[in-house]
């Protein structure tokens, strides 16, 4: 039986759609929804320049946050209206191999996430992230569009 639903958001528009699924799907099985956003701080390092300039670094990861904080408060909101319980995870890595690990560590039974997140260069800066966890999950994941 599905109780424990893990969202995985960027703040995109499909993976809000994906919070919206998973809280629908939530509410009819009684279950929670676990929000999580992953800051890929990896990726900065290979941004020019930025070794020399630390508090563009500090600023950069900064942004992250709040823009982590807004997607999974976005998450939160959804599932209140639909009284549903929520917790939120900002996390920090590869977004695939973190949403992985946080899916065993947290006993999840179900993974919803959009279908495409990002598009343009920012796309391309973080990869198929939906692509990689559908290959490498143990647990089922539900990709919404």
């Amino acid at each position: 039986m599905i109780k424990k639903i893990m969202v995985a958001t960027d703040g995109s528009d499909a993976s809000r759609k994906a919070a919206m699924v998973a809280v629908d799907i939530a509410r009819q099985a009684v279950g929670s929804i676990t929000a999580v956003y992953v800051m890929e701080t990896e990726r900065l390092s290979h941004l020019p320049g930025l070794a020399t300039l630390p508090e563009l670094s500090e600023k950069i990861l900064a942004l992250m946050q709040e823009e982590g904080q807004q997607a999974t408060q976005f998450v939160e909101d959804q599932a209140k209206a639909a009284s549903v319980p929520c917790r939120k995870i900002l996390a920090r890595g590869r977004a695939s191999e973190e949403l992985i690990k946080i899916s065993k560590q947290q006993g999840i039974d179900l993974l919803v996430m959009g279908s495409m997140g990002r598009t343009g260069m920012e796309k391309i800066l973080l990869g198929d992230v939906a692509e990689k966890v559908v290959h490498q999950s143990a647990i089922p994941v539900l990709l919404a569009r």
